[in-house]
């Protein structure tokens, strides 16, 4: 697997993080984030960071350690920060992330386990094409393919 390098769709941009977003990425936890995500790391170490206009507005990642996952498949997490969701920057951000998924790894499948109450990210894995979702611990499963796909 090759190392994420910086990708943007010409306005969302996603790039490895630096120690010094931490802080901001802290700093970007809401009501929301804790809702449906927890307390968070207290080092937040994400796969990317998301960027607008050079400011950063959260993060996308992806782990391998799920139970629930299969060969070839990852889990996709995400947070954008309050004063940023509505805009669709989450899902140019997944989107960019796909991306590097299939030129750059080995994965074939992309899965998000989703809060039902979580309508905005629920929302995020329709417009990726990620299907009906099944139910998971009282979650929503989706799965999709890995590939690069358009903005």
């Amino acid at each position: 697997m090759k190392p994420l390098k910086p990708l943007t769709d010409g306005v969302v941009t996603i790039r490895p993080p630096r120690d010094a977003d931490a802080a901001t990425l802290i700093a970007g936890r809401d009501d929301e984030f804790r809702r449906f995500l927890g307390e968070g790391d207290s080092d937040p170490r994400p796969s990317a960071v998301i960027e607008v206009d050079g400011e950063v507005i959260g993060w996308v990642d992806f782990d391998t350690d799920r139970r629930w996952l299969l060969a070839g498949e990852v889990n996709i997490g995400y947070n954008v920060f309050a004063a940023f969701r509505g805009k669709g920057y989450g899902t140019r951000a997944v989107r960019l992330l796909l991306r590097h998924l299939a030129d750059d790894t080995e994965f074939t499948t992309a899965t998000f386990l989703i809060d039902a109450a979580n309508l905005k990210s629920r929302a995020v894995a329709r417009r990726l094409g990620c299907g009906v979702p099944a139910a998971f611990d009282g979650n929503r499963y989706y799965k999709c393919a890995v590939r690069p796909t358009s903005s």
